[in-house]
Protein backbone atom coordinates (compact mmCIF):
# COMPACT_ATOMS: atom_id res chain seq x y z
CA UNK A 1 0.00 0.00 0.00
CA UNK A 2 1.18 3.28 -0.51
CA UNK A 3 -0.13 6.22 1.81
CA UNK A 4 0.50 10.18 2.56
CA UNK A 5 0.64 11.24 5.98
CA UNK A 6 -2.32 11.44 7.28
CA UNK A 7 -4.32 8.31 8.91
CA UNK A 8 -7.70 9.30 7.81
CA UNK A 9 -10.17 8.87 4.82
CA UNK A 10 -12.63 11.09 4.05
CA UNK A 11 -13.75 8.79 0.83
CA UNK A 12 -12.75 5.51 -0.13
CA UNK A 13 -13.47 3.07 -3.33
CA UNK A 14 -13.16 0.30 -3.28
CA UNK A 15 -14.13 -2.94 -4.89
CA UNK A 16 -12.76 -1.59 -8.62
CA UNK A 17 -9.86 -2.21 -11.17
CA UNK A 18 -8.06 1.79 -10.59
CA UNK A 19 -5.32 1.98 -13.44
CA UNK A 20 -3.24 4.60 -11.58
CA UNK A 21 -1.46 5.52 -14.49
CA UNK A 22 1.79 5.99 -12.32
CA UNK A 23 5.21 4.87 -14.40
CA UNK A 24 4.52 1.38 -13.93
CA UNK A 25 0.51 1.25 -14.78
CA UNK A 26 -0.15 0.02 -11.47
CA UNK A 27 -3.40 -1.67 -10.97
CA UNK A 28 -5.11 -1.58 -7.35
CA UNK A 29 -8.54 -2.25 -5.82
CA UNK A 30 -9.02 0.49 -3.80
CA UNK A 31 -7.87 4.48 -3.20
CA UNK A 32 -8.48 6.64 -0.29
CA UNK A 33 -9.03 10.33 -0.43
CA UNK A 34 -8.47 12.68 2.13
CA UNK A 35 -9.30 16.04 2.28
CA UNK A 36 -8.72 16.81 -2.21
CA UNK A 37 -5.81 15.09 -1.60
CA UNK A 38 -4.92 10.94 -2.88
CA UNK A 39 -4.36 9.25 0.81
CA UNK A 40 -3.51 5.91 -0.36
CA UNK A 41 -3.77 3.51 -3.32
CA UNK A 42 -3.07 -0.63 -2.64
CA UNK A 43 -5.70 -3.54 -2.12
CA UNK A 44 -8.79 -3.38 -0.64
CA UNK A 45 -7.76 -4.96 2.80
CA UNK A 46 -4.90 -2.21 3.00
CA UNK A 47 -6.96 0.40 2.58
CA UNK A 48 -9.84 -1.20 5.20
CA UNK A 49 -7.54 0.61 8.31
CA UNK A 50 -8.21 3.88 7.16
CA UNK A 51 -12.15 3.95 7.12
CA UNK A 52 -13.49 5.71 10.54
CA UNK A 53 -16.65 6.61 11.09
CA UNK A 54 -17.21 9.48 9.03
CA UNK A 55 -15.79 7.78 5.96
CA UNK A 56 -17.92 7.78 2.57
CA UNK A 57 -17.02 4.64 0.78
CA UNK A 58 -17.89 3.87 -2.57
CA UNK A 59 -18.17 0.53 -3.94
CA UNK A 60 -17.19 0.46 -7.50
CA UNK A 61 -18.67 -3.12 -8.42
CA UNK A 62 -15.69 -3.94 -10.30
CA UNK A 63 -15.54 -0.83 -12.53
CA UNK A 64 -12.86 0.96 -13.91
CA UNK A 65 -11.13 3.95 -12.27
CA UNK A 66 -9.14 6.65 -13.81
CA UNK A 67 -7.32 9.82 -13.13
CA UNK A 68 -9.64 13.02 -14.56
CA UNK A 69 -8.82 13.62 -18.04
CA UNK A 70 -7.03 17.10 -18.94
CA UNK A 71 -8.04 18.30 -22.54
CA UNK A 72 -4.75 21.20 -23.16
CA UNK A 73 -6.27 22.79 -26.15
CA UNK A 74 -9.78 23.32 -26.18
CA UNK A 75 -12.23 26.72 -26.62
CA UNK A 76 -15.14 25.96 -24.49
CA UNK A 77 -16.27 29.61 -24.91
CA UNK A 78 -16.63 29.05 -28.10
CA UNK A 79 -17.94 25.91 -27.71
CA UNK A 80 -20.63 27.03 -25.12
CA UNK A 81 -21.91 30.32 -27.21
CA UNK A 82 -21.65 28.28 -30.90
CA UNK A 83 -24.21 25.14 -29.40
CA UNK A 84 -26.07 26.78 -26.85
CA UNK A 85 -26.69 30.91 -28.39
CA UNK A 86 -26.20 30.03 -31.57
CA UNK A 87 -28.48 29.16 -34.72
CA UNK A 88 -27.38 25.37 -35.31
CA UNK A 89 -26.37 24.68 -38.80
CA UNK A 90 -25.14 20.92 -38.14
CA UNK A 91 -25.46 19.00 -40.93
CA UNK A 92 -25.24 16.00 -39.93
CA UNK A 93 -27.00 16.51 -36.07
CA UNK A 94 -24.44 16.45 -33.38
CA UNK A 95 -24.35 13.98 -31.50
CA UNK A 96 -23.79 13.92 -27.11
CA UNK A 97 -23.33 17.34 -26.76
CA UNK A 98 -26.38 19.64 -26.27
CA UNK A 99 -27.35 22.36 -29.06
CA UNK A 100 -29.68 24.41 -29.60
CA UNK A 101 -30.80 22.55 -33.04
CA UNK A 102 -30.00 20.90 -35.66
CA UNK A 103 -31.20 21.06 -40.00
CA UNK A 104 -30.94 18.56 -42.24
CA UNK A 105 -30.59 20.70 -45.71
CA UNK A 106 -29.66 24.19 -47.03
CA UNK A 107 -33.49 24.93 -46.94
CA UNK A 108 -33.25 24.00 -43.33
CA UNK A 109 -30.50 26.23 -42.72
CA UNK A 110 -32.80 29.34 -44.45
CA UNK A 111 -36.02 28.41 -42.52
CA UNK A 112 -33.80 28.47 -38.85
CA UNK A 113 -32.43 31.83 -40.27
CA UNK A 114 -35.64 33.41 -40.84
CA UNK A 115 -37.04 31.85 -37.96
CA UNK A 116 -34.29 33.90 -35.87
CA UNK A 117 -35.31 36.90 -37.67
CA UNK A 118 -38.78 36.55 -36.74
CA UNK A 119 -37.86 36.83 -33.18
CA UNK A 120 -34.58 39.24 -33.24
CA UNK A 121 -35.15 42.52 -33.10
CA UNK A 122 -34.14 44.34 -36.50
CA UNK A 123 -30.55 45.17 -36.69
CA UNK A 124 -29.11 42.82 -34.13
CA UNK A 125 -27.13 40.29 -35.13
CA UNK A 126 -27.75 36.79 -36.22
CA UNK A 127 -25.38 33.69 -36.08
CA UNK A 128 -25.47 30.15 -36.80
CA UNK A 129 -22.63 27.88 -36.38
CA UNK A 130 -22.67 24.81 -38.94
CA UNK A 131 -19.67 22.15 -38.93
CA UNK A 132 -16.65 23.05 -41.40
CA UNK A 133 -17.82 20.73 -43.70
CA UNK A 134 -20.76 23.13 -44.73
CA UNK A 135 -18.35 25.38 -46.58
CA UNK A 136 -17.72 22.69 -49.14
CA UNK A 137 -20.98 20.01 -48.67
CA UNK A 138 -23.39 22.11 -51.21
CA UNK A 139 -25.74 22.38 -48.00
CA UNK A 140 -24.29 26.21 -47.61
CA UNK A 141 -26.62 29.15 -48.36
CA UNK A 142 -25.27 31.99 -50.74
CA UNK A 143 -24.59 35.49 -49.40
CA UNK A 144 -28.00 36.48 -51.42
CA UNK A 145 -29.78 33.76 -50.15
CA UNK A 146 -29.14 34.80 -46.46
CA UNK A 147 -30.27 38.55 -47.63
CA UNK A 148 -33.63 37.19 -48.71
CA UNK A 149 -33.77 35.41 -45.51
CA UNK A 150 -32.99 37.78 -43.22
CA UNK A 151 -33.25 41.20 -44.81
CA UNK A 152 -33.25 43.49 -41.55
CA UNK A 153 -30.28 41.77 -39.95
CA UNK A 154 -26.55 41.17 -40.10
CA UNK A 155 -25.94 37.30 -40.55
CA UNK A 156 -23.29 35.35 -40.03
CA UNK A 157 -22.85 31.39 -40.80
CA UNK A 158 -19.56 30.35 -38.91
CA UNK A 159 -18.10 27.07 -40.53
CA UNK A 160 -15.03 27.07 -38.43
CA UNK A 161 -12.86 29.06 -36.53
CA UNK A 162 -11.25 30.08 -39.64
CA UNK A 163 -13.98 30.85 -42.46
CA UNK A 164 -17.40 32.67 -42.57
CA UNK A 165 -20.02 33.57 -44.26
CA UNK A 166 -21.71 36.94 -44.03
CA UNK A 167 -24.79 38.72 -45.66
CA UNK A 168 -24.85 41.63 -47.34
CA UNK A 169 -26.08 43.78 -43.80
CA UNK A 170 -23.26 42.03 -41.90
CA UNK A 171 -20.00 42.87 -44.42
CA UNK A 172 -21.99 46.49 -44.73
CA UNK A 173 -22.04 46.62 -40.55
CA UNK A 174 -18.28 45.47 -40.49
CA UNK A 175 -17.10 48.29 -43.57
CA UNK A 176 -16.58 45.56 -45.81
CA UNK A 177 -16.81 46.09 -49.77
CA UNK A 178 -15.62 45.76 -53.18
CA UNK A 179 -13.04 48.25 -52.10
CA UNK A 180 -12.62 48.19 -48.20
CA UNK A 181 -10.87 47.45 -46.39
CA UNK A 182 -7.35 47.11 -47.80
CA UNK A 183 -4.89 44.81 -46.34
CA UNK A 184 -3.00 47.06 -44.20
CA UNK A 185 -6.30 48.09 -42.56
CA UNK A 186 -7.15 44.28 -42.55
CA UNK A 187 -3.72 43.51 -40.94
CA UNK A 188 -3.70 46.12 -38.35
CA UNK A 189 -6.78 44.36 -36.50
CA UNK A 190 -6.32 40.57 -37.92
CA UNK A 191 -3.24 40.15 -39.12
CA UNK A 192 -3.34 38.40 -42.64
CA UNK A 193 -7.00 38.18 -42.88
CA UNK A 194 -8.59 36.93 -46.33
CA UNK A 195 -11.97 38.57 -47.94
CA UNK A 196 -12.92 36.46 -51.19
CA UNK A 197 -14.11 38.39 -54.07
CA UNK A 198 -15.66 37.42 -57.32
CA UNK A 199 -12.85 37.21 -59.41
CA UNK A 200 -15.17 38.69 -62.33
CA UNK A 201 -17.06 41.80 -60.66
CA UNK A 202 -14.73 41.96 -57.15
CA UNK A 203 -17.67 42.26 -55.04
CA UNK A 204 -17.27 39.89 -51.82
CA UNK A 205 -18.80 36.65 -52.06
CA UNK A 206 -19.79 36.91 -48.12
CA UNK A 207 -16.90 34.28 -47.11
CA UNK A 208 -13.84 35.27 -44.95
CA UNK A 209 -10.96 33.72 -43.21
CA UNK A 210 -9.40 34.32 -40.97
CA UNK A 211 -11.15 37.68 -39.90
CA UNK A 212 -13.20 36.76 -36.85
CA UNK A 213 -10.79 39.87 -35.30
CA UNK A 214 -12.31 42.63 -37.89
CA UNK A 215 -16.20 41.19 -37.32
CA UNK A 216 -16.52 41.56 -33.54
CA UNK A 217 -13.10 42.63 -32.05
CA UNK A 218 -12.53 41.85 -28.44
CA UNK A 219 -16.35 41.56 -28.66
CA UNK A 220 -18.39 38.78 -27.14
CA UNK A 221 -21.18 39.12 -29.62
CA UNK A 222 -24.02 37.93 -26.66
CA UNK A 223 -24.96 39.28 -23.58
CA UNK A 224 -22.26 38.59 -20.90
CA UNK A 225 -24.95 36.96 -18.75
CA UNK A 226 -25.76 34.56 -21.10
CA UNK A 227 -22.21 33.76 -21.79
CA UNK A 228 -21.60 33.04 -18.66
CA UNK A 229 -24.41 30.37 -18.49
CA UNK A 230 -23.46 28.85 -21.63
CA UNK A 231 -19.68 28.50 -20.43
CA UNK A 232 -20.69 27.04 -17.42
CA UNK A 233 -23.19 24.68 -19.25
CA UNK A 234 -20.71 23.50 -21.30
CA UNK A 235 -17.72 22.88 -18.56
CA UNK A 236 -20.54 20.32 -16.63
CA UNK A 237 -21.10 19.24 -20.28
CA UNK A 238 -17.09 18.49 -19.81
CA UNK A 239 -17.24 17.02 -16.64
CA UNK A 240 -19.64 14.78 -17.50
CA UNK A 241 -17.22 12.93 -20.45
CA UNK A 242 -14.52 12.96 -17.47
CA UNK A 243 -12.56 16.00 -18.31
CA UNK A 244 -11.43 17.62 -14.99
CA UNK A 245 -8.93 20.14 -16.33
CA UNK A 246 -8.81 22.34 -19.22
CA UNK A 247 -6.02 24.78 -20.86
CA UNK A 248 -8.33 27.74 -22.18
CA UNK A 249 -7.73 29.73 -25.24
CA UNK A 250 -10.06 32.38 -24.02
CA UNK A 251 -12.05 33.95 -26.83
CA UNK A 252 -12.82 37.06 -25.39
CA UNK A 253 -12.25 39.42 -22.11
CA UNK A 254 -15.12 38.72 -21.04
CA UNK A 255 -14.40 34.81 -20.73
CA UNK A 256 -11.25 34.94 -18.72
CA UNK A 257 -13.67 37.43 -15.85
CA UNK A 258 -16.75 34.81 -15.78
CA UNK A 259 -14.23 32.02 -15.27
CA UNK A 260 -13.01 34.39 -11.89
CA UNK A 261 -16.31 35.19 -10.80
CA UNK A 262 -17.66 31.18 -11.01
CA UNK A 263 -14.76 30.28 -9.14
CA UNK A 264 -15.41 33.14 -6.54
CA UNK A 265 -18.46 31.72 -6.32
CA UNK A 266 -17.87 28.35 -6.01
CA UNK A 267 -19.28 27.01 -9.32
CA UNK A 268 -16.19 26.58 -11.73
CA UNK A 269 -16.82 23.27 -12.33
CA UNK A 270 -13.36 22.12 -13.85
CA UNK A 271 -9.84 23.23 -12.86
CA UNK A 272 -9.16 25.76 -16.12
CA UNK A 273 -5.02 27.13 -17.20
CA UNK A 274 -6.40 30.63 -18.69
CA UNK A 275 -4.71 30.79 -21.89
CA UNK A 276 -5.12 34.09 -24.25
CA UNK A 277 -4.15 34.58 -27.41
CA UNK A 278 -2.07 37.72 -28.20
CA UNK A 279 -1.43 37.82 -32.07
CA UNK A 280 -3.53 36.07 -34.94
CA UNK A 281 -7.42 35.12 -33.95
CA UNK A 282 -9.53 35.87 -31.29
CA UNK A 283 -6.68 38.36 -29.45
CA UNK A 284 -8.05 38.72 -25.82
CA UNK A 285 -4.69 39.99 -24.45
CA UNK A 286 -1.42 42.18 -25.06
CA UNK A 287 2.10 40.55 -24.25
CA UNK A 288 3.16 43.82 -22.72
CA UNK A 289 1.18 44.13 -20.87
CA UNK A 290 1.34 40.62 -19.26
CA UNK A 291 5.06 40.80 -19.35
CA UNK A 292 4.78 44.45 -17.85
CA UNK A 293 2.65 42.84 -14.76
CA UNK A 294 5.01 40.26 -14.03
CA UNK A 295 2.34 37.17 -14.58
CA UNK A 296 4.17 34.00 -15.40
CA UNK A 297 3.00 30.77 -16.27
CA UNK A 298 1.80 28.95 -13.47
CA UNK A 299 0.15 32.47 -11.22
CA UNK A 300 -3.11 31.32 -9.85
CA UNK A 301 -4.49 28.33 -7.64
CA UNK A 302 -5.08 24.25 -8.10
CA UNK A 303 -8.64 25.75 -9.81
CA UNK A 304 -7.76 29.12 -11.98
CA UNK A 305 -4.21 29.69 -12.95
CA UNK A 306 -2.54 31.70 -15.55
CA UNK A 307 -1.08 29.20 -18.28
CA UNK A 308 0.00 30.41 -21.59
CA UNK A 309 -0.18 32.52 -24.29
CA UNK A 310 -1.25 31.83 -27.91
CA UNK A 311 0.04 32.94 -31.81
CA UNK A 312 -1.71 32.07 -34.50
CA UNK A 313 1.47 31.20 -36.88
CA UNK A 314 0.04 30.83 -40.20
CA UNK A 315 -3.70 30.91 -41.43
CA UNK A 316 -5.77 28.73 -43.38
CA UNK A 317 -8.44 29.17 -45.97
CA UNK A 318 -9.69 28.87 -49.90
CA UNK A 319 -9.31 30.60 -52.78
CA UNK A 320 -11.60 32.21 -55.11
CA UNK A 321 -11.22 29.08 -56.72
CA UNK A 322 -12.61 26.90 -53.84
CA UNK A 323 -8.57 25.18 -53.41
CA UNK A 324 -7.69 25.29 -50.01
CA UNK A 325 -4.64 27.34 -48.69
CA UNK A 326 -2.22 28.18 -45.77
CA UNK A 327 -0.22 31.13 -45.47
CA UNK A 328 1.97 32.97 -42.46
CA UNK A 329 0.12 35.52 -40.43
CA UNK A 330 3.42 37.03 -38.72
CA UNK A 331 7.08 37.98 -40.09
CA UNK A 332 9.62 35.92 -38.58
CA UNK A 333 11.55 38.74 -37.12
CA UNK A 334 8.08 39.56 -34.96
CA UNK A 335 7.10 36.51 -34.21
CA UNK A 336 10.85 35.72 -32.71
CA UNK A 337 10.51 38.83 -30.97
CA UNK A 338 7.01 37.75 -29.04
CA UNK A 339 8.72 34.31 -28.40
CA UNK A 340 11.90 35.90 -26.94
CA UNK A 341 9.42 38.10 -24.39
CA UNK A 342 7.31 35.38 -23.55
CA UNK A 343 10.19 33.33 -23.05
CA UNK A 344 11.67 35.83 -20.91
CA UNK A 345 8.99 36.78 -19.06
CA UNK A 346 8.63 33.39 -17.50
CA UNK A 347 5.97 33.15 -19.59
CA UNK A 348 5.16 29.82 -21.87
CA UNK A 349 4.17 30.04 -25.61
CA UNK A 350 1.53 27.95 -27.61
CA UNK A 351 2.21 28.32 -31.21
CA UNK A 352 -1.29 27.42 -33.76
CA UNK A 353 1.09 26.04 -36.98
CA UNK A 354 -1.15 23.96 -39.35
CA UNK A 355 1.43 23.94 -42.17
CA UNK A 356 5.39 22.69 -42.67
CA UNK A 357 6.25 26.77 -43.51
CA UNK A 358 4.43 27.91 -40.23
CA UNK A 359 5.97 24.86 -37.83
CA UNK A 360 9.51 25.73 -38.98
CA UNK A 361 8.78 29.31 -38.29
CA UNK A 362 7.84 28.25 -34.91
CA UNK A 363 10.29 26.30 -34.36
CA UNK A 364 12.88 28.75 -35.31
CA UNK A 365 11.48 31.16 -33.15
CA UNK A 366 12.07 28.96 -30.07
CA UNK A 367 15.35 28.25 -31.34
CA UNK A 368 16.48 31.99 -31.06
CA UNK A 369 14.93 32.06 -27.67
CA UNK A 370 17.05 29.43 -26.29
CA UNK A 371 19.95 31.25 -28.12
CA UNK A 372 19.24 34.25 -26.37
CA UNK A 373 17.78 33.07 -23.13
CA UNK A 374 18.71 28.94 -22.45
CA UNK A 375 16.68 27.08 -20.30
CA UNK A 376 15.52 23.76 -20.38
CA UNK A 377 12.07 23.31 -19.15
CA UNK A 378 10.02 25.72 -21.29
CA UNK A 379 7.57 23.16 -22.30
CA UNK A 380 6.32 26.04 -25.21
CA UNK A 381 4.49 23.94 -27.21
CA UNK A 382 3.28 23.92 -31.25
CA UNK A 383 -0.36 23.52 -31.88
CA UNK A 384 -1.28 20.96 -34.60
CA UNK A 385 2.59 20.29 -35.06
CA UNK A 386 2.48 16.14 -36.84
CA UNK A 387 -0.24 15.88 -38.06
CA UNK A 388 2.25 14.42 -40.92
CA UNK A 389 5.20 13.06 -40.77
CA UNK A 390 8.07 15.81 -40.65
CA UNK A 391 11.12 13.41 -39.08
CA UNK A 392 13.55 16.73 -39.27
CA UNK A 393 10.59 18.58 -38.12
CA UNK A 394 10.66 16.46 -34.88
CA UNK A 395 14.94 16.15 -34.80
CA UNK A 396 14.37 20.00 -34.10
CA UNK A 397 11.49 19.36 -31.52
CA UNK A 398 13.25 17.33 -29.62
CA UNK A 399 16.55 19.37 -29.50
CA UNK A 400 15.05 22.60 -28.47
CA UNK A 401 12.35 20.77 -25.93
CA UNK A 402 9.24 21.62 -27.56
CA UNK A 403 5.93 19.91 -27.21
CA UNK A 404 4.32 18.47 -30.05
CA UNK A 405 0.23 18.86 -30.02
CA UNK A 406 -1.00 17.39 -32.29
CA UNK A 407 -5.23 17.25 -33.03
CA UNK A 408 -6.68 13.87 -33.26
CA UNK A 409 -10.04 13.98 -33.60
CA UNK A 410 -9.85 16.45 -36.17
CA UNK A 411 -7.21 15.73 -37.89
CA UNK A 412 -8.21 11.27 -38.04
CA UNK A 413 -11.66 11.73 -37.82
CA UNK A 414 -12.61 14.70 -40.03
CA UNK A 415 -9.61 15.49 -41.97
CA UNK A 416 -8.36 12.09 -42.28
CA UNK A 417 -10.11 11.18 -45.89
CA UNK A 418 -9.31 14.07 -47.45
CA UNK A 419 -5.49 13.39 -46.33
CA UNK A 420 -5.81 9.73 -47.46
CA UNK A 421 -7.24 10.92 -50.89
CA UNK A 422 -4.31 13.74 -51.56
CA UNK A 423 -1.47 11.02 -49.55
CA UNK A 424 1.47 9.82 -51.50
CA UNK A 425 3.35 6.47 -50.91
CA UNK A 426 5.42 6.85 -47.39
CA UNK A 427 2.91 9.78 -45.94
CA UNK A 428 2.22 9.36 -42.83
CA UNK A 429 -0.67 11.06 -40.62
CA UNK A 430 -0.78 12.19 -37.26
CA UNK A 431 2.47 9.93 -36.12
CA UNK A 432 1.39 9.34 -32.49
CA UNK A 433 3.78 5.69 -32.26
CA UNK A 434 6.57 7.60 -33.74
CA UNK A 435 5.99 10.67 -31.47
CA UNK A 436 5.86 7.70 -28.20
CA UNK A 437 8.56 5.85 -29.39
CA UNK A 438 10.43 8.99 -30.29
CA UNK A 439 10.20 10.07 -26.41
CA UNK A 440 7.57 12.76 -26.96
CA UNK A 441 4.77 13.19 -24.50
CA UNK A 442 1.88 14.46 -26.60
CA UNK A 443 -0.48 15.57 -24.31
CA UNK A 444 -4.52 15.14 -25.38
CA UNK A 445 -6.88 17.32 -26.77
CA UNK A 446 -10.16 17.92 -28.62
CA UNK A 447 -9.11 21.88 -30.06
CA UNK A 448 -13.44 21.59 -29.90
CA UNK A 449 -14.76 25.31 -30.38
CA UNK A 450 -18.17 24.08 -31.69
CA UNK A 451 -17.82 23.24 -34.92
CA UNK A 452 -17.47 19.80 -34.09
CA UNK A 453 -19.01 19.60 -30.72
CA UNK A 454 -18.82 15.75 -30.00
CA UNK A 455 -14.76 16.35 -29.46
CA UNK A 456 -15.49 17.83 -26.52
CA UNK A 457 -15.86 13.99 -25.39
CA UNK A 458 -12.17 12.53 -25.33
CA UNK A 459 -13.14 9.33 -25.99
CA UNK A 460 -13.75 10.78 -29.22
CA UNK A 461 -10.29 11.07 -29.44
CA UNK A 462 -9.11 8.08 -27.77
CA UNK A 463 -11.29 6.04 -30.78
CA UNK A 464 -9.27 7.98 -33.16
CA UNK A 465 -5.39 7.26 -32.00
CA UNK A 466 -5.73 3.26 -31.00
CA UNK A 467 -8.87 2.48 -33.72
CA UNK A 468 -7.08 4.68 -36.57
CA UNK A 469 -10.16 5.61 -38.74
CA UNK A 470 -11.75 8.44 -40.23
CA UNK A 471 -15.22 9.10 -39.28
CA UNK A 472 -16.52 7.63 -42.54
CA UNK A 473 -14.81 4.01 -41.16
CA UNK A 474 -11.12 3.94 -43.45
CA UNK A 475 -8.37 3.05 -41.93
CA UNK A 476 -5.43 5.28 -41.79
CA UNK A 477 -1.65 4.77 -41.12
CA UNK A 478 -2.74 2.21 -38.56
CA UNK A 479 1.00 1.87 -38.01
CA UNK A 480 0.94 4.82 -36.23
CA UNK A 481 -1.48 4.05 -33.51
CA UNK A 482 -1.15 3.72 -30.02
CA UNK A 483 -2.80 0.98 -27.82
CA UNK A 484 -5.14 1.91 -24.96
CA UNK A 485 -3.15 2.43 -22.38
CA UNK A 486 -0.65 4.94 -24.18
CA UNK A 487 -3.95 6.68 -25.33
CA UNK A 488 -5.25 7.36 -22.23
CA UNK A 489 -2.31 8.48 -21.08
CA UNK A 490 -2.50 11.42 -23.68
CA UNK A 491 -4.79 12.57 -21.55
CA UNK A 492 -3.28 12.12 -18.48
CA UNK A 493 0.03 12.05 -17.46
CA UNK A 494 0.84 13.79 -20.73
CA UNK A 495 -1.59 16.81 -19.89
CA UNK A 496 -0.12 17.09 -16.48
CA UNK A 497 3.68 17.03 -17.99
CA UNK A 498 2.42 19.48 -20.81
CA UNK A 499 0.57 21.61 -17.88
CA UNK A 500 3.13 22.22 -15.41
CA UNK A 501 1.28 19.57 -13.02
CA UNK A 502 2.80 16.53 -13.20
CA UNK A 503 2.83 16.48 -9.10
CA UNK A 504 -0.47 17.11 -9.17
CA UNK A 505 -2.31 15.08 -11.80
CA UNK A 506 -2.22 12.74 -14.61
CA UNK A 507 -2.03 9.49 -12.11
CA UNK A 508 -3.83 8.58 -8.69
CA UNK A 509 -1.11 8.31 -6.47
CA UNK A 510 -0.43 9.78 -2.41
CA UNK A 511 -0.65 13.34 -2.70
CA UNK A 512 -1.82 14.25 -5.63
CA UNK A 513 -5.06 15.73 -6.26
CA UNK A 514 -7.94 13.74 -6.07
CA UNK A 515 -10.02 13.95 -9.77
CA UNK A 516 -10.93 10.65 -10.66
CA UNK A 517 -13.39 9.27 -12.58
CA UNK A 518 -15.47 5.98 -13.11
CA UNK A 519 -16.79 4.22 -16.24
CA UNK A 520 -19.47 2.59 -17.95
CA UNK A 521 -17.29 -0.19 -19.14
CA UNK A 522 -13.41 -1.78 -18.94
CA UNK A 523 -11.59 0.22 -22.54
CA UNK A 524 -8.94 -2.30 -21.71
CA UNK A 525 -11.02 -5.24 -22.55
CA UNK A 526 -13.71 -4.15 -25.73
CA UNK A 527 -13.08 -3.70 -29.31
CA UNK A 528 -11.65 -0.10 -30.32
CA UNK A 529 -14.27 0.97 -32.25
CA UNK A 530 -16.48 0.49 -28.55
CA UNK A 531 -14.05 3.23 -27.36
CA UNK A 532 -16.23 6.21 -28.73
CA UNK A 533 -19.26 4.24 -26.75
CA UNK A 534 -17.42 4.91 -23.36
CA UNK A 535 -19.79 6.71 -20.75
CA UNK A 536 -18.19 8.19 -17.04
CA UNK A 537 -20.63 7.36 -14.69
CA UNK A 538 -18.47 9.02 -12.11
CA UNK A 539 -16.72 12.76 -11.84
CA UNK A 540 -14.76 13.45 -9.07
CA UNK A 541 -12.83 16.09 -8.92
CA UNK A 542 -10.79 17.31 -5.39
CA UNK A 543 -12.78 14.43 -4.05
CA UNK A 544 -15.80 15.50 -4.58
CA UNK A 545 -18.80 13.71 -6.89
CA UNK A 546 -19.42 16.67 -9.59
CA UNK A 547 -20.95 14.31 -11.95
CA UNK A 548 -23.00 10.46 -11.54
CA UNK A 549 -24.94 8.87 -14.16
CA UNK A 550 -27.24 5.52 -14.14
CA UNK A 551 -24.31 2.88 -15.64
Amino acid sequence: MRVSNSRQADLVLRNGKIVTMDAAATVVDAVAVAGDRILATGARSDVESLIGEETEVIDLQGRVALPGFIDTHVHIDCTATHTKLAASCHIPPVDYVAVSGSVGSRDAILDSVKAHAQQTPKGQWIIGQGRFILETDGNSPTRRQLDEAAPDHPVMIRYSAHAQLLNSRALEAVGISRDAPSQAELDAVAPAARIRRDPASGEPTGVVNECVDWVLGMRNPWPDEALKGAIEATCREAVGFGVTGVHEFVSWPASARIYQELHRAGELPLRVQLCPCIWGLYQSADLDSLVNLGIQTGFGNDWLKFGSVKIFVDGEGRDEQGVAREWPRIEQDRLNDLVLAAHRGGIRVMMHATSREGQGMAIEAVEAALKAVPRSDHRHRIEHFAGDYWPEGLERLKRAGIIPVPTPYSSLGWFGDAWLDASQPGDKAVPYRSLVDGGFMPPGNSDCMGTEPEALNPWWSIWCVVARKTRSGRTICPEEGLGVMDAIRLYTTHSAYAGFEEALKGSIEPGKLADLIVLSEDPFEIPPDGLKEVRVVKTLIGGKLVHAMDP
